[in-house]
């Protein structure tokens, strides 16, 4: 996965990843993603925060609803998430 340049690429990347576990049947993980990519209008630290909890929720809880690269892509972007915060509370 690409490096996300902003706030509005990980909401696009919510969004997509929301409708692919809404599709492969796995409804409360996608309702959890959704609600993270809806918090895009709060404040920065707080939408990072939540998409950070709800793709977390993703990898524990996915059973096998996406691709390994699709799973890759979320650690990819957990760790982008990770920086992003730990600039913020400098």
């Amino acid at each position: 996965m690409k490096t996300l340049a902003d706030n509005r690429e990980l909401y696009d990347y919510l969004l997509f990843l929301s409708a692919e576990l809404k599709r492969r049947g796995a409804a409360a993980l996608s309702e959890a993603v959704a609600f993270a990519s809806a918090q895009g209008s709060s404040s920065s630290t707080e939408f990072l925060g939540e998409s950070r909890i709800a793709l977390r929720r993703v990898l524990s809880e996915e059973n096998g609803a996406l691709s390994d690269q699709q799973r890759n892509d979320v650690m990819d972007v957990l760790k982008q998430l990770g920086a992003a915060l730990d600039e913020t509370r400098q």
